[in-house]
């Protein structure tokens, strides 16, 4: 094997001693080193086994051989080894995506930081060398931060936005009760009270439990719709429940499904609209007499991206709907009601009776 002249320092003094290719040879990491003309002076055996490549293949071509190696992130790679040879850094680490060929004993696309650190031999600089690491297992664990960063940021947006309608109800009742002194107000306020720890006890369960609701029980439809009907805070809202089934759902959640549904008729229908809530052979719906949401629009409703919104709401309690029916492992589409307006249909609901 041919070894360069700068890679021939002995390690270690006293004792058995080794030269610096010797140790590299050893490592299992994939490592190779550039002269200052550019050139391949150098690769270890664990290189040469995830390139495929021989000795003689590797040795003497340029390091632009590396391109065929990598699915992203060559040219920022390029500059670092250009930067450390010119003498503009010493030591400098990027983030690459390996594409290994098919007969290479890894994994043929993984994650790597590629670390280029400067040679000099007499305070001479001769090259530089680079070593590469798999980075798999802290790429895995910087998406699972983000993902979990997402989720917390998600949470706080629903938090916020349920608490809306309950809070608005209880701020309107205690301003009456300081205005007329009627005792009946404090009712409504320990119900919206009420609800808000509902609200936050249900949606930490959505979180928490993701993909399935959390306690299914019988539940009573059309109560439910109208419990969840006084939590809207719009008093021209007309509500007609055309149900009497009972379904099984998480009580909470399906309450948070149908407040968010009325919220959504107040905020685009206006507040003296009508809404529906009705039977179908597997389900229920729930219908107005709004302006609808055109056909283009509906597949991106349920994941709340609107495609305008005058008040500049994101559709983030749509979002919440889909997510709820979801959980529950029901489905929705959205259609056309009688009226003109949007319907929402629940299908492949566990209809008790």
């Amino acid at each position: 094997m041919r070894v360069p002249a700068h890679l021939r320092t002995m390690v270690g003094e006293g004792g058995e001693s080794f030269d610096a290719a010797t140790v590299l040879e050893s490592l299992r990491e994939p490592v190779f080193a550039v002269d200052a003309n550019r050139d391949v002076a150098f690769a270890n055996a664990r290189f040469l086994e995830i390139a495929d490549l021989e000795r003689a293949e590797a040795v003497g071509a340029d390091y632009g051989l590396f391109d065929g190696l990598v699915e992203d992130g060559f040219e920022e790679f390029n500059r670092a080894v250009e930067a450390v040879l010119a003498g503009r850094l010493e030591d400098v680490r990027v983030e690459v995506e390996m594409c290994h060929p098919e007969s290479a004993p890894v994994q043929r696309r993984l994650p790597a930081e590629a670390r280029v650190a400067r040679i000099r031999v007499d305070g001479e600089r001769r090259g530089a060398t680079v070593t590469l690491r798999d980075v798999t297992a802290r790429e895995a664990n910087r998406r699972a931060l983000e993902r979990q960063n997402e989720r917390l940021e998600e949470f706080a947006s629903f938090v916020s936005h349920d608490l809306r309608n309950p809070l608005g109800v209880a701020v309107g009742h205690l301003e009456l009760a300081r205005e007329t002194g009627e005792s009946s107000h404090f009712d409504a306020v320990e119900r919206a009270h009420e609800r808000m720890d509902s609200v936050v006890r249900g949606l930490l369960a959505l979180a928490h439990d993701g993909e399935q609701a959390s306690d299914p029980d019988p539940v009573s439809l059309p109560a439910t719709v109208r419990r969840c009907r006084e939590t809207v805070d719009a008093d021209g809202l007309t509500l007609r429940v055309e149900t009497e089934s009972t379904v099984r759902a998480d009580p909470d959640q399906l309450c948070h499904l149908l407040e968010n549904l009325f919220r959504n008729v107040v905020e685009h229908a206006g507040p003296h609209s009508t809404v529906a809530v009705g039977d179908l052979d597997d389900g229920f719906f729930v219908a107005d007499d709004g302006p609808g949401i055109a056909p283009e629009d509906r597949d991106r409703v349920l994941e709340g991206r609107r495609a305008t919104d005058d008040d500049g709401e994101t559709g983030l309690g749509l979002r919440i709907v889909g997510q709820v029916a979801a959980a529950h492992g029901w489905e929705v589409a959205l259609t056309e009601a009688a009226s003109g307006g949007a319907r929402f249909e629940f299908t492949g609901v566990d209809v008790v009776e």
